[in-house]
């Protein structure tokens, strides 16, 4: 049984999440992701003089010192999960092809290689979590670990190849490493150890389904998102609410109108998909009351994040409500993703079933 010492050291490390997020995502909507040239020095030092007095600095500099934290508080995940076993000689093949990997990327510029070896790293994950049987938290810590490493890599690929797409993959990547965070700290409650659903195969059937379309759902939103985020930096291609550049349907060219329009009507969609699967994911977790908190949550936030996301539009991409549309949205993330790992995971889902 995971110790509450473990469960609460996961719940800070989600805490300093929330936080490296909403820096990141400063630094997108202030466009200072490339204020800095070099990586993983800052114009050549590790702490250039008075970084922090010069607002570009402080938030692209400090995303990165902030993102190393969390890979130290995910390293220390990882460890403690390790100490429990007695590993053997090729325990740590994986972690030390995905480090050398993300060696040669620094180095020598090498992504081809360095992708090489992680995806080693990563086969090597699967193979011994599935021939060792390692317990649940032994596998999502080092995935986390092993993550950090690749979210760092892009953060760095991001900076020295200025690539769009490199900075979108890097955003998408961190909230669903977020979510990976969420589940480890999850997977430590009394909750998953104690807690008990009891459902009919049918209706568990359906909350499995509901879950996975929801948080899908959600993820293709930010994906949207974020693409929007990148290739729109100072302003949106349009400032109408209901339309969009005066069409209810615009044409695929310039492709930055329709961006704008699939993320606003799909945005309208996911809200109310999200609504629809919170209504019914209360009456499913009936028997599980801690986790009913997750869909009365869901039932609100997606007013308010279609209401921030008129706003941004209506402020020009003000800072603070762009900034808080983000987060309501990694919000969104997490707590689908807690409802796909209640209805999905073994443990929760030993069920006593009753045929109707």
């Amino acid at each position: 049984m995971p110790s509450r010492a473990f469960h609460r050291y996961a719940l800070f490390t989600l805490a300093v999440g929330v936080v490296l997020i909403w820096w990141g995502a400063a630094v997108t909507t202030e466009d200072v992701g490339l204020a800095v040239p070099d990586w993983p020095l800052c114009y050549g030092k590790l702490n250039p003089e008075g970084w922090y007095k010069v607002p570009a600095l402080l938030l692209e500099h400090g995303h990165r010192w902030i993102a190393t934290t969390i890979g130290f508080l995910v390293l220390g995940m990882y460890f403690w999960q390790f100490a429990k076993f007695k590993p053997g000689s090729m325990e740590g093949v994986g972690i030390i092809l995905c480090s050398f990997g993300f060696l040669v990327l620094i180095f020598m510029g090498s992504v081809a290689t360095a992708a090489f070896i992680g995806s080693l790293g990563f086969c090597w994950l699967v193979l011994k979590w599935y021939s060792q049987r390692w317990p649940l938290l032994r596998g999502l810590t080092t995935l986390a670990l092993l993550l950090v490493v690749v979210q760092a890599s892009l953060g760095g690929l991001r900076v020295l190849k200025m690539s769009d797409p490199l900075g979108i993959t890097h955003g998408t990547l961190g909230q669903l490493f977020y979510c990976l965070l969420v589940f480890i700290a999850f997977a430590s409650s009394r909750t998953w150890t104690e807690g008990r659903l009891v459902l009919t195969l049918k209706e568990a059937g359906r909350a499995r389904f509901w879950s996975l379309a929801l948080f899908l759902g959600v993820f293709g939103q930010l994906v949207l998102g974020a693409s929007l985020r990148h290739t729109q930096r100072t302003h949106l291609a349009a400032s109408d609410i209901l339309t969009t550049k005066g069409q209810w349907l615009p044409p695929f060219q310039p492709p930055d109108v329709f961006l704008l329009f699939a993320h606003k009507y799909w945005g309208f969609t996911v809200a109310l998909l999200i609504i629809f699967v919170a209504v019914r994911a209360r009456r499913w977790l009936i028997t599980l009351p801690q986790m009913r908190l997750v869909a009365t949550l869901l039932l609100f936030m997606p007013t308010v994040q279609v209401a921030l996301g008129i706003f941004v539009i209506l402020t020009g991409k003000s800072f603070w409500v762009t900034n808080f549309h983000v987060l309501n949205g990694l919000g969104l993330l997490a707590l689908s993703s807690l409802l796909v790992a209640t209805f999905w995971g073994d443990r929760l889902c030993r069920r006593e079933v009753t045929e109707e």
